[in-house]
């Protein structure tokens, strides 16, 4: 049997500044794997769980875990997040492929690549304005998914080893993006480094990243797991970026995934002075200065108190009880709320390679959208709170009614449909 002690190691200096003065902010003990879904009930309710603990650098601020899982085991064999599964992501997407055109000036034929592509639904844009694409991604069935829609996709991690291979097949590149993907990397530093390198002298790099201050701001914990091993704010980051090369030259957030940072940078020999990114950085210090962090993780665990009080109201009450959606963050949502066993009936899912499975630490079975069929007057919790607009809409187009949804997060807010 292989040695269970070789699954994770732990982080013991700053994944940006090296420095090794960091200290524990919150601990939430050990929690599953999000995407390890398993096909049966004991199997999930007893899957290995592993220590996560939130870290802060003493010296530049920056947030990250304890410790990093084996990224074999995070990525290559069970993980099934789809990015085309949702509308909401579909019109992100294509409304950042628009903007990248027109801001950056990319034209036809220029050469992308993305990073973390998962099924290829951001490049597909690209590809649609007649660019040559490329991904690379070391999830198996989102990159089988992405190549039979036509989108060359290499199924790696992408690291200093593989970026110097794909440099020798097709050259320096026009265009480099990548979306929610570089808080998860085992090295960033030689991710960053290894992009910029990769790029053409006054090439652009874009990409996306969870903003730990919206986090923060919104109570928003659950979106800390182990795929996720930072939680970034500009300061560090910038200053990481500017010391490798680039120019900072639009740096921006959006309401994708419960609060995004996006950064615009380009690799110039001249480097250029942005008085917006001095601006953000300074209102972002006032922000992190004036919080309490700890204070905000009370918060978290009064909310899931409370949601917790609710359901079990609505079960006394006789209410059936059901969750929609599977994402990576719910095993914590469910567990840290006592939700996890022998409360909700099911979960329904619309990401297919999910379906048939359990979430991770629970007893719930995922079940497709599509068979979707639930009491009169029962109770719907939406675990993937950030598409609950969207979810609410497909519920109502499904002739789901005399329901009750309950979002838990920012805080618990129920409807009635």
């Amino acid at each position: 049997m292989p040695k269970e002690l070789n699954s994770y190691k732990n982080i013991t200096q700053c994944r940006l500044c090296d420095s090794k003065k960091i200290k524990q902010i919150y601990n939430f003990g050990l929690i599953p794997l999000g995407n390890n879904l398993q096909k049966f009930r004991l199997q999930s309710v007893n899957c290995k769980k592993y220590p996560l603990s939130l870290m802060q650098c003493s010296k530049c601020n920056h947030f990250q875990l304890s410790i990093s899982v084996n990224p074999k085991i995070l990525y290559a064999k069970n993980y099934t997040y789809l990015t085309g599964v949702t509308k909401t992501f579909k019109k992100h997407f294509s409304d950042y492929s628009n903007w990248i055109i027109k801001k950056c000036k990319i034209k036809k034929g220029s050469l992308i690549l993305d990073i973390g592509s998962n099924d290829g639904t951001c490049l597909n844009y690209f590809k649609k304005n007649k660019m040559k694409v490329i991904g690379i991604d070391p999830a198996k069935k989102p990159c089988q998914i992405a190549n039979t829609n036509g989108i060359k996709t290499i199924n790696n991690f992408f690291n200093k080893k593989t970026s110097s291979r794909i440099q020798k097949n097709y050259g320096q590149f026009d265009f480099i993006t990548s979306h929610n993907v570089l808080a998860h990397t085992e090295n960033i530093q030689e991710i960053f480094l290894s992009i910029f390198d990769l790029l053409k002298e006054d090439a652009y790099f874009c990409f996306e990243i969870g903003y730990f201050k919206e986090v923060v701001k919104h109570n928003l914990f659950d979106t800390i797991y182990h795929e996720h091993l930072d939680y970034h704010h500009a300061e560090p980051l910038v200053k990481l970026l500017q010391s490798i090369g680039f120019s900072i030259i639009d740096l921006s957030t959006n309401k994708i995934q419960g609060g995004t940072l996006r950064l615009l940078l380009q690799k110039r020999k001249l480097k250029t002075k942005i008085k917006k990114v001095d601006k953000f950085i300074k209102q972002e210090e006032k922000f992190f200065k004036k919080i309490n962090i700890k204070n905000k993780f009370q918060n978290f665990k009064e909310t899931l108190l409370k949601l917790n009080l609710l359901i079990r109201k609505e079960i006394g009450k006789n209410k059936s009880i059901y969750a929609y959606g599977s994402p990576t963050k719910a095993s914590l949502l469910l567990i840290n709320s006592k939700l996890n066993i022998n409360m909700i009936k099911n979960s329904f899912e619309d990401n297919p390679l999910k379906c048939n499975k359990y979430i991770p630490g629970t007893d719930i079975k995922i079940m497709n959208t599509k068979k979707i069929k639930i009491d009169l007057g029962s109770v719907i919790i939406i675990l993937a709170w950030n598409f609950s607009k969207e979810i609410e809409m497909r519920l109502k187009s499904q002739n789901i009614r005399n329901a009750k949804l309950f979002i838990p997060l920012p805080k618990v807010n129920i409807r009635k449909i």
